[in-house]
């Protein structure tokens, strides 16, 4: 079964926006005040990510923290890079890619930039408390890779979310969201229907309606997501199951 309600004729009639690949873009060749806005958001996104599997690799916090930063430096500076194409495929393969081979140069040179030394200044992301959410992860026996699809995921669905909340309360249903969120496909889903009709003073099916509903939004709102990390209708199907499989083994 589906983590939620899927339109495959809509998929395939969706836009596919390069939101994602877009900014990457910037960050390589935009203006300078462009490209450090671009880079500051895609830090934002793929921070936790990067850090959280550069620790699963074994680095401590400090070092977990550098290898982040390299990382990001390298996505705006590396020559290679600077070459990428939107049409390169899945932003999340192209991530972690680049990640291993900025951990695999970092590991032969070990020791030849200490920290504190000559490099670029560092990215100002003071807020982005990484290893307090790590320690939060489980305990588990995960690859890194793994670990980063995990985490990747969590992400995409936080940010759907979000989104969904979002629209609820613009909508001024805020209290609608609160009381029907525990039946998103990864919520609780413990309190009888009964029990949340009648706080929400509605018939029971019009909740199971209502339900329906929101979970096809959130489905939607998933799609958006992804199609804004590919660059193709196959690609957006092939990242959706995988995501699928992911939720499905956390």
């Amino acid at each position: 079964m589906s983590l939620f309600s899927h339109d495959a004729e809509g998929s395939r009639n969706s836009p596919f926006p390069l939101t994602r690949w877009t900014l990457v873009r910037r960050a390589q060749k935009g203006g300078e005040a462009e490209a450090a806005q671009a880079l500051e958001e895609i830090c934002r996104q793929y921070w936790y990510p990067i850090y959280a599997y550069s620790r699963r690799h074994g680095f401590g916090p400090e070092d977990a923290e550098d290898m982040t930063q390299v990382f990001f430096q390298n996505l705006v500076t590396h020559e290679s890079l600077n070459a990428v194409r939107e049409e390169n495929g899945r932003l999340r393969c192209f991530m972690l890619a680049m990640l291993k081979r900025v951990i695999s140069k970092q590991l032969r040179h070990d020791g030849a930039a200490k920290r504190g030394g000559s490099k670029k200044a560092t990215l100002s992301l003071e807020d982005l408390d990484a290893e307090q959410r790590y320690e939060c992860e489980p305990a588990d026996s995960r690859t890194p890779d793994a670990f980063f699809d995990h985490v990747w995921a969590t992400g995409v669905l936080a940010a759907a979310t979000a989104q969904l909340r979002g629209e609820y309360q613009l909508a001024d249903n805020s209290e609608v969201f609160d009381q029907l969120a525990e039946f998103l496909p990864l919520g609780e889903n413990a309190t009888p229907y009964p029990e949340v009709a009648d706080r929400l003073g509605i018939a029971e099916g019009k909740l199971r309606l209502q339900i329906h509903r929101m979970r096809k939004r959130y489905g939607k709102l998933i799609e958006g997501e992804i199609t804004q990390t590919v660059s193709s209708p196959d690609e957006a199907k092939a990242e959706l199951e995988h995501l699928m499989n992911v939720i499905g083994r956390s």
